[in-house]
């Protein structure tokens, strides 16, 4: 951000006309949550023309997602706020009385979140708009497109494992030129989910998803050409022995996109990395080598603070199989 522009205190203050999924996004979450004006202009100012593209896009699927899903954006709106000031903050509370996250065990997760239907649907909800109004949330979303996509070869098979909402996966399918898109979840209430979301944006047909545990990914060696983990080792007890299994799935020069958070409290995060090397450190230990990678701080705050207070960084890196 270049410290001679001021930073916009209120949505006023920026001129989303050429945007308008993104301000009516804005105006409904406003709507239902004004005191999120100062954080949210902070995030939106100052975004380069190729985050905002990827931030519309962003804005324009929570839309028809909300109104497919509940007949109403505003509801996706509340679950957002829900998610941060209930979940979010209960958990960085945790997080700096003690150093550590709540939970350890991913059996801990299933019993307090994922067998929640109501909880889940307030974090699915916030996870939804988090990439428009989370700064390293929508950056991440840019680097996906610009730096991870443009390096995969003509007809490339391309598998993600948790593919939430599908924002990466329709951002694939839009890339074109591939052989095959798939996702996996352990979860078959998460595969469906997804399915609905990527009928309702229109690139389901081009897409096949799988219950399926990437734990036993071994099974189908050197099938991909290309994988994505996107948010989701911080979800596991062991995510080396993970990223050692996707690997094996990956053909030789293939591409693996990790994105994971340095000092994230989530109700449901159970691994702590507390800086960039250390994220990068488990991706090389997998037998892995990064060739691009970035890292992006939260909303209203430099790298430097970031680490220094221990806060949230986006670390996102393209490592290549040998």
């Amino acid at each position: 951000m270049n410290s001679m522009q001021p930073t916009p205190t209120t949505l006023d203050q920026i001129d989303l006309s050429a945007y308008p999924a993104t301000e009516q996004a804005a105006l409904e979450l406003l709507s239902v949550w004004p005191e999120h004006e100062r954080t949210m202009s902070q995030s939106l100012a100052h975004r380069s023309g190729e985050v905002m593209r990827d931030t519309e896009s962003a804005a324009e699927s929570a839309i028809k997602i909300g109104l497919d899903h509940f007949d109403s954006f505003t509801h996706v709106c509340r679950g957002y706020r829900y998610f941060c000031e209930k979940m979010i903050l209960a958990s960085e509370l945790h997080f700096r009385r003690t150093g550590r996250y709540e939970l350890s065990r991913f059996s801990e997760a299933y019993k307090n979140i994922y067998s929640k239907p109501d909880i889940m649907e307030n974090y699915m909800n916030g996870l939804l708009l988090s990439g428009v109004f989370w700064r390293n949330h929508a950056l991440a979303l840019t680097f996906y497109r610009t730096e991870f996509l443009s390096l995969l070869p003509a007809d490339f098979d391309h598998l993600e494992i948790g593919p939430g909402h599908g924002a990466l996966l329709r951002m694939t399918a839009q890339h074109g030129n591939y052989g095959s898109i798939s996702g996996w979840d352990v979860s078959k209430s998460s595969i469906a989910a997804t399915r609905r979301s990527l009928q309702v944006l229109g690139v389901h047909d081009s897409v096949n998803l799988l219950q399926q545990d990437m734990r036993l990914a071994a099974a189908q060696p050197q099938s991909y050409d290309s994988i994505v983990l996107s948010e989701l080792l911080e979800h596991l007890e062991d995510p080396l022995e993970a990223l050692k299994s996707m690997v094996k799935v990956l053909r030789p020069g293939g591409y693996m996109l990790v994105n994971m958070p340095t000092n994230s409290p989530a109700p449901d995060h159970l691994y702590l990395v507390d800086s960039p090397t250390e994220v990068n450190q488990l991706i090389t230990d997998a037998g892995l080598t990064i060739v691009r990678s970035a890292v992006f701080p939260m909303t209203g705050y430099s790298y430097a603070q970031c680490m220094k207070h221990k806060l949230t960084l986006t670390c996102v890196a393209v490592a290549v199989r040998a």
